[in-house]
């Protein structure tokens, strides 16, 4: 399961942010997660509940935004939704796509207090 370790490298980050920041308790964590990005979003909720323990965002709220996937298609020309991998263009019918967008993972925004 990498969700695991991708919830322990976002509390790596908040942790690092929040000491630069002298930040005692971080109350929620926003980050985007693309639809393309290939992360279980459940398996990730659950693997932050452990990840945060003894950790300064012990209590804090996942927040997950979802960019939708795009991509262009070099047979039409057109940036088209994805919404997954190995789908065709919904213009065309072709299959020769580059994604463009939903592939992110990262951390958007923490909120916390002094």
């Amino acid at each position: 399961m990498h969700e695991l370790s991708i919830a322990e490298g976002i509390i790596d980050v908040v942790t690092r942010t929040a000491n630069a920041n002298a930040l005692s308790k971080i109350k929620s964590v926003r980050v985007a997660i693309g639809q393309l990005a290939g992360v279980e979003i459940e398996a990730l909720r659950f693997a932050w509940v452990s990840a945060r323990r003894d950790s300064v965002a012990e209590e804090a709220e996942l927040v997950i935004e979802r960019p939708q996937g795009k991509a262009w298609c070099m047979d039409c020309e057109k940036t088209v939704p994805l919404p997954r991998y190995g789908e065709a263009c919904p213009f065309c019918g072709g299959y020769h796509l580059t994604a463009t967008g939903g592939t992110e993972l990262k951390v958007l925004d923490i909120v916390g207090e002094d």
